[in-house]
């Protein structure tokens, strides 16, 4: 019996470390997910942001049908220079649940900040996805990866 009580509770707990939720962004019919310890501070037809411990996300839309792969990487690039960032990473491309772009990393005041570019090859509505957090937080990097990676058209 004691070993069924601490299998039930180690799940129990695993689960709640884990917990996210789904936030839809209705203007622009967009899904993602957070961590449970984040709030919505912002949601207009301009800007959707959110903070959670220690880690902040914002999302851009820019209308631009003519944009392509080859041009975000370049812009976003262009973007990242223009917050003064010291460390940034080269822009890596990439393509994840109808979208493309590119993504930057860099590094301003002890804050790391992830830049990320995206078009919907679908219609005239890109994004910028920017999520900051302490530099070096592991933990952090991984939460941001799984938000970008959760960013899906509903």
């Amino acid at each position: 019996m004691y070993k069924i009580f601490v299998f039930v509770f180690v799940v129990c707990f695993s689960l709640n470390l884990d917990a996210q939720q789904i936030y839809t962004w209705e203007d622009y019919g967009l899904s993602f997910s957070l961590a449970d310890d984040f709030k919505e501070t912002v949601s207009t037809g301009e800007e959707f942001s959110a903070s959670g411990d220690g880690m902040e996300l914002t999302i851009l839309p820019f209308a631009d049908e003519t944009i392509d792969d080859t041009d975000i990487t370049a812009y976003t690039m262009s973007v990242a220079a223009s917050l003064n960032l010291g460390r940034i990473d080269d822009v890596n491309k990439i393509s994840f649940n109808g979208f493309s772009g590119g993504y930057a990393e860099g590094v301003s005041d002890g804050t790391k900040i992830f830049l990320m570019g995206l078009i919907d090859p679908n219609s005239d509505s890109n994004f910028f996805v920017i999520i900051t957090f302490l530099d070096n937080d592991a933990n952090a990097i991984e939460e941001a990866i799984n938000i970008c990676k959760s960013i899906k058209k509903i």
